[in-house]
């Protein structure tokens, strides 16, 4: 029979932050300073959405608004999706410059550049329940790590000669021209939860024994921390876990694994469960899926550490 202890504890990585980019831009997140040694970026996903295209012919500019229309790439047909956005730049003499492949655009005036960039940031920019821009949710393809020696080491820096992201390139260019690859770096912060069995009876020596198991574990969590390494492990296999991204090979089957000394913490403290949350809707302004798992705004999943024949979850009701 599963057996509860009077006090459970649980790990929850929440989504902290997260910047979505392509590969060309990598060398630029420091200069962006939004991840710090507070919020670092050490964990990324590989994802692809459909390519997009501004259509030059359509663009039109009024006294009162701005009209650009996109073309979404699904496989061998194009979407058109008309924007108008509303003219605050108090003139109506606005010109598109826009040149192949229609990705990066420009409005100027009298010489003078409005705006611009990529259309794909540009756009996601904007609420979704205005835009309604479905076409920029990112399929989840791989996730990854990378931690150096004492953190030195962050996601954009491992990016920039990663072989699996060359392999995903190449196959998207060969076998999905419709889409495009883009990066979403990310920072987890750790939440801990605890529950304490007040309707359940429990022995004076069980009671004690757990008090010092509480102490300990409390002051670990709390003040000590767990080794960040080991974090970022159980971050990185509980996503892995959970999205099964097709390129991913190790985690999607085996986490979590006693034996798996890379996030062996959490069992010597005898942690309850592990999960993870991601509001991406919040964060940037899209949903996230993968071929296992739905588009969602919000994905959140706990992973027990222990079988539940042997262990009642913290967050089953009691």
């Amino acid at each position: 029979m599963a057996k509860r202890l009077p006090t459970e504890f649980a790990i929850n990585m929440n989504l902290e932050k997260m910047m979505i980019l392509q590969q060309a831009e990598l060398g630029l997140v420091s200069q962006y300073g939004y991840f710090d040694e507070y919020n670092p970026c050490h964990l990324y996903f590989i994802c692809r959405r459909p390519r997009l295209a501004l259509n030059p012919a359509k663009f039109e500019a009024t006294d009162e608004y701005i009209q650009l229309v996109v073309n979404v790439h699904i496989k061998d047909e194009i979407e058109e999706r008309e924007y108008k956005f509303e003219n605050n730049f108090e003139t109506s003499k606005i010109e598109l410059k826009c040149e192949y492949p229609y990705s990066f655009f420009q409005l100027t005036s009298n010489g003078e550049v409005l705006t611009g960039g990529k259309i794909s940031p540009f756009l996601q920019k904007f609420p979704r329940m205005y835009t309604k821009a479905d076409f920029l949710d990112l399929e989840v393809l791989y996730i990854g790590q990378s931690f150096g020696v004492e953190g030195a080491r962050t996601a954009p820096d491992r990016l920039k000669s990663h072989s699996t992201l060359q392999g995903i390139y190449a196959e998207a260019i060969s076998r999905n021209p419709d889409s495009e690859i883009w990066l979403a770096l990310a920072s987890f912060a750790q939440i801990n939860i605890t529950m304490m069995d007040g309707r359940t009876k429990f022995t004076d020596e069980e009671l004690e024994i757990d008090n010092k198991r509480w102490i300990e574990v409390t002051k670990k969590l709390n003040w000590e921390g767990i080794n960040e390494q080991q974090k970022i492990n159980f971050t990185e296999a509980a996503l892995i876990k959970y999205f099964q991204p097709k390129y991913n090979v190790i985690y999607k089957d085996s986490f979590p694994n006693p034996a798996h000394k890379t996030y062996s913490e959490c069992y010597e403290l005898d942690i309850n469960a592990v999960a993870i949350e991601m509001q991406t809707y919040e964060v940037v302004n899209c949903f996230m899926y993968s071929e296992a798992v739905e588009k969602a705004p919000w994905h959140m999943h706990h992973f027990l550490l222990n079988s539940t024949e042997e262990r009642k979850s913290i967050f089953e009701i009691i």
